[in-house]
């Protein structure tokens, strides 16, 4: 059996008073969520891949960044990792509807699919499912005041 890295965590801070916390295991970022801003370790984290996304994190919000290029591990079922991996090449900015990315991965009736995978990435903003909007270009199934509502305002800046 071969022995995986052990998962390192590191919480980046944010404007939006929540850190996103990554979960990396040397190699790939396995998980990406927002929590609540918390108390930060002054130090740089040890591990290269953590500091990388720390950087274009840091990026990100001084509007520097069009897009993540770390290494992501996506589990999910095939119609989730295709709608994950479409998404996560859009630009900052870039918004599509659920409709544009069902057809990008050749699957143009899977619309609500691609609501639900974009619903269940494990990778807050590595994956933009703030960039897939409705139709009429709004947030779906988000609270008025939700992250993913606040991080399209903040590129439609």
């Amino acid at each position: 059996m071969v022995a995986r890295p052990a998962p390192m965590r590191w919480r980046i801070p944010t404007p939006l008073r929540h850190d996103l916390l990554i979960v990396g295991n040397g190699e790939v970022i396995v998980e990406s969520s927002f929590v609540p801003a918390g108390r930060l370790r002054a130090r740089k984290p040890s591990d290269a891949l953590l500091a990388e996304a720390a950087a274009q994190v840091a990026a990100y919000f001084r509007r520097r960044l069009a897009r993540f290029e770390l290494p992501l591990a996506l589990d999910g079922t095939a119609l989730q990792v295709d709608a994950w991996r479409a998404v996560a090449l859009l630009s900052f900015g870039e918004f599509v509807s659920y409709a544009d990315v069902a057809r990008a991965i050749g699957r143009p009736l899977a619309h609500r699919g691609v609501a639900a995978a974009m619903a269940r990435t494990p990778l807050d903003l590595l994956i933009p499912a703030h960039r897939v909007v409705g139709a009429d270009g709004r947030v779906k199934g988000a609270a008025l005041n939700s992250l993913r509502v606040r991080l399209a305002e903040f590129e439609r800046v």
